[in-house]
């Protein structure tokens, strides 16, 4: 996977010698030396050069992977070095090219001698890269025959090189924990619909799809329920026709309809031959392993519907090619439970002692078994593996330890390996340095959406497209690893979008080989490693003992900490040795102070100081000239320091503090004050969290590129104005409006946006009663999909204006409102909504849910509703209900429940908490 750094290298070529990047640099140079005046078209050819390696690199992957030739694996490592050196360069030449751009043309003039050496230097290192670069492409040419061969069948033999989803366990031997799957797939089979259906099952590897879709194929061709068959393993880098005669081949009844020249047609002959030979026949086709939505819709209008109950079933791993299946004939296969897990493990682990496990081993097994995290595929080899080692618990325990060194070395887990493989090395290459990034977390650690967007972003893992932001760029990134299967999603926020995602054991272990080996990163468990000179990114955890006070990674561009694991020492250890440092995540790390030597990261786009100690920051940090993401939220600063106000790349600022933990006052947490001067920050796009004083609520209004905005301590005088500066916004998505104190009345009158883009509204105040009237609400509210209101004291019932104004809520929440004592639903109100909480209303004593009220409901919290005496009426007929919280009831309550049985009304409900 040297092609990620080349990529990479790529990105910033591109985005660094644009026109606009390089004119201060052309203004400087017009009376130095040729070899400066060269830079420019220096750095493109390097880009051309990389560019033409990087295309042969994508072509030949799978075989590189799989290559024992020493010549070429020593080529791609030196690619792969070549490629690192040219982005340390580049990053070097934007910093200096953006002082130069800040500088008075009088300062300049004082310091041409400094720029001249140092863009001297960059040039003479350029070029010698350069000269390097094409070492390396004549090391193609002079090694040909090594090259030759591995662009010679490069598409026809990748599926030789890496295997996919194999059945590791095999269909004679039964399936373990897959009773209901095969019921229902046998179902779908059936001739109940005679037109021709399409199947797909689908899921994470080696969950056992193309072992289940087998299983039932068998069954099928044995007791003769199709006309013919036909079982296709379709290519990464599949081919039309080829696929085409396979079928001809595997349908063809009578061996004379088949073509004596079939090889050598193509396209319409081909399709004239299978429409033939599937006429008046019912047939069963299975398309195991298809990557490409494109392999099958190339086929499918060729496979014809003659209405005699055709099937075609589909194996997958992404979403997107599952969908090519109606919702209704869509199967995601889960991981094993523990019970079944184990089962197949001791089948396979214990063949000579009944298949049990013995007792002396049995919290080993069940650790093993854990990281093998349900994938069948996976069990069945490691309890190969395990089969023919001795039954002691020292030798157990030792593969236990060494699990991820087994996963990578063991020839008996070739074939795990393997079918990862194939998703990794075939990954796009604009996902493969996102993907590789997130297996430097810990294990099972919470991906959090918002936080890879922004490490991604100030990695330079994103490149623009359209009009869209970096940001949103990352978000569909991010999507497509997750409808890949490569993440798994673990929980969606409230308008549906991913919240956290994470890696699954064996993936992660499997990526963190690739990261290693292509010194892309390390986990803390690789700090040994004898090659920290190319070491480039790096996470630790609390507790490692691998983490003393200092490190020295020279080359470090990513250094994470997660869950408090950076001490002030190694901090400073850090900014002295790693220069070259992108991103610095320190959240919940025990740090006092930040040193003001951190100006001399002048790569810096992140620093993350989430709830730490740091009270303030030093002066020098208005050098940070690249930074982008600055995390200060619910540390111990009190105010923004002047010095801010210089970081004009400066994407996203999250400062507020917490004043009281319990939160048990309304003001429980502090907003800062922009200081003068912060309207310069036109790239700002995220600001969390602005204490609305005279100068701050004046300075938002020139924050036109702001998305997502918390203003708290807001008085109803400031409103006009405020709500003003917001209604000139076009990009505003996010909004959180605090009153400061529960009585505060909030007016609305003057928020009226030119264009509507807020998706997602808080509110924590008081409302005039007249509010949801006004154009925010009345004109605009259809356009909002999640709506929080707390702490109004307005005795009116919201919800039947909400339901006129904003019928596209998917989330609402509504606390410590003063409203009626009956709230009822009424038929048609919130179509979309998915998650409804009320809490904290203690005057509601009866909630009504009429028929055909919330009919897409998922999720409904009931808190704190302390006069409500029974259960709400008409809450059996939310069928789409699959989660009920109710906490803090009365006691009428609780014995309507259990009286009337309402755990047996609600059965269609997996999940309820009284």
């Amino acid at each position: 996977m040297a092609e990620a750094a080349v990529v990479q290298a790529l990105i910033k070529i591109g985005t660094t010698f644009g026109e606009t990047a390089l004119q201060p640099l052309k203004d400087f140079i017009k009376k130095e030396v040729a070899l400066l005046q060269e830079l420019p078209e220096l750095a493109k050819s390097i880009g051309r050069e990389l560019d033409m390696i990087n295309s042969f690199l994508m072509q030949v992957r799978a075989k590189i992977h799989n290559t024992d030739n020493e010549v070429l694996k020593r080529w791609v490592v030196r690619v792969r070095q070549v490629a690192y050196h040219v982005e340390d360069i580049i990053d070097e030449y934007s910093y200096n090219v953006a002082l130069l751009q800040e500088e008075s043309y009088l300062s300049r003039m004082m310091r041409a001698t400094y720029y001249g050496v140092t863009f001297h230097g960059i040039a003479t290192g350029l070029k010698d890269v350069h000269d390097e670069i094409k070492q390396l492409s004549e090391m193609k040419i002079k090694y040909a025959e090594y090259f030759g061969e591995l662009i010679s069948n490069t598409s026809a033999n990748t599926q030789a090189h890496l295997s996919r989803d194999s059945s590791l366990h095999t269909v004679k031997e039964g399936i373990v924990g897959m009773t209901e799957e095969i019921d229902l797939l046998n179902s779908w089979l059936a001739p109940n619909d005679l037109t021709r259906v399409v199947l797909s099952v689908w899921g994470l590897f080696g969950l056992g799809k193309t072992t289940l879709v087998r299983k039932v194929y068998e069954s099928m061709k044995e007791k003769k329920r199709f006309d013919c068959y036909s079982w296709i393993e379709v290519p990464h880098e599949y081919n039309n026709d080829v696929m085409l005669r396979q079928l001809i081949r595997d349908l063809s009844q009578d061996r004379s309809q088949i073509p004596g020249n079939l090889d050598s047609m193509y396209g319409s002959q081909l399709v004239d031959v299978l429409c033939d030979v599937l006429s008046n026949k019912r047939y069963l086709i299975v398309l195991d392993n298809v990557w490409d939505a494109a392999a099958f819709r190339g086929i499918s209008n060729f496979l014809i519907d003659n209405g005699n109950a055709s099937r075609i079933i589909i194996t997958t791993r992404t979403s997107d090619v599952a969908s090519l299946a109606q919702d209704k004939y869509k199967l995601k296969l889960k991981a094993l439970g523990n019970d079944d897990a184990m089962a197949l493990f001791c089948r396979r682990a214990f063949p000579n002692n009944n298949m049990e496990c013995p007792s002396h081993l049995k919290d080993l097994c069940k650790q093993i078994v854990r990281k093998c995290g349900g994938l069948p595929s996976a069990i069945y080899a490691i309890g190969n593996v395990l089969a023919v080692r001795e039954q002691t618990e020292v030798a157990w325990k030792t593969m236990n330890d060494q699990f991820q060194c087994m996963l990578e070395d063991n020839p008996g887990l070739g074939e795990v390996r393997s079918a990862l493989s194939v998703s990794i090395l075939f990954l796009p290459r604009h996902l493969k340095n996102c993907f590789l990034y997130c297996s430097l977390f810990p294990q099972n650690y919470p991906l959090s959406r918002e936080s890879l967007v922004k490490l991604w972003t100030a990695e330079g893992f994103i490149t623009k497209r359209g009009s869209s932001t970096l940001e949103e760029v990352a978000d569909e990134y991010l999507m497509e690893l997750v409808r890949g299967s490569l993440l798994q999603l673990l929980e969606t926020d409230e308008i549906g979008r991913v919240a956290f995602c994470k890696m699954h054991d064996i993936v992660r272990d499997l990526a963190l080989s690739y990261s290693r080996k292509e010194m892309f990163g390390l986990s803390e468990g690789d700090l040994q490693t004898d090659q920290k000179e190319d070491v480039r990114r790096l996470s630790i955890s609390k507790g490692s003992k691998n983490v003393g006070p200092s490190l020295e990674f020279p080359r470090l561009r990513t250094f994470i900490a997660t869950n408090g694991a950076a001490e002030s020492g190694l901090l400073n250890s850090l900014i002295q040795r790693s220069k070259y440092l992108a991103v610095l995540e320190l959240q919940d790390s025990p740090i006092n102070i930040i040193p003001a030597n951190i100006a001399e990261l002048f790569n810096l786009h992140y620093l993350g100081l989430r709830r730490t100690n740091v009270k303030s920051l030093p002066k020098s940090i208005e050098k940070l000239n690249n930074l982008e993401t600055l995390d200060l939220k619910y540390t111990g600063l009190d105010e923004l320091p002047k010095e801010i106000c210089k970081l004009k790349k400066l994407r996203h600022l999250f400062a507020d503090k917490i004043i009281d933990p319990s939160r048990s006052v309304f003001r429980y947490f502090k907003g800062m004050q922009l200081p003068h001067g912060f309207s310069h920050l036109d790239e700002i796009q995220t600001l969390e969290t602005v204490e609305a004083t005279k100068d701050s609520i004046e300075l938002l209004g020139k924050l036109t590129a702001l998305r997502t905005l918390w203003v708290e301590n807001v008085h109803r005088a400031d409103c006009t104005k405020l709500f003003a500066s917001l209604s000139s916004m076009e990009n505003l998505s996010s909004l959180l409006i605090s009153a400061s104190n529960d009585y505060e009345a909030l007016e609305f009158d003057a928020f009226n946006p030119l264009k509507m883009n807020l998706q997602k509204l808080i509110i924590r105040g008081c409302l005039d009663n007249g509010t949801f009237g006004k154009p925010m609400f009345s004109k605009h509210g259809s356009h909002i999909k999640y709506l929080s209101l707390s702490s109004s004291r307005v005795g009116n019932d919201p919800l039947p204006l909400l339901a006129e104004y904003m019928p596209n809520l998917i989330y609402l929440s509504i606390r410590k409102w003063c409203c009626a004592e009956e709230v009822t639903l009424r038929k048609g109100w919130f179509p979309r909504l998915t998650t409804l909480f009320l809490g904290d209303m203690k005057q509601v004593h009866t909630i009504v849910i009429e028929l055909s009220a919330v009919k897409s409901l998922e999720a409904l919290y009931l808190v704190s509703l302390t006069g409500m005496t029974a259960v709400p009426r008409g809450l059996e007929l939310v069928t789409s209900l699959r989660k009920l919280a109710v906490w803090g009831q009365s006691v009428e309550f609780k014995l309507e429940w259990e009286r009337d049985n309402w755990r047996t009304k609600l059965h269609h409900v997996p999940e309820i908490g009284v």
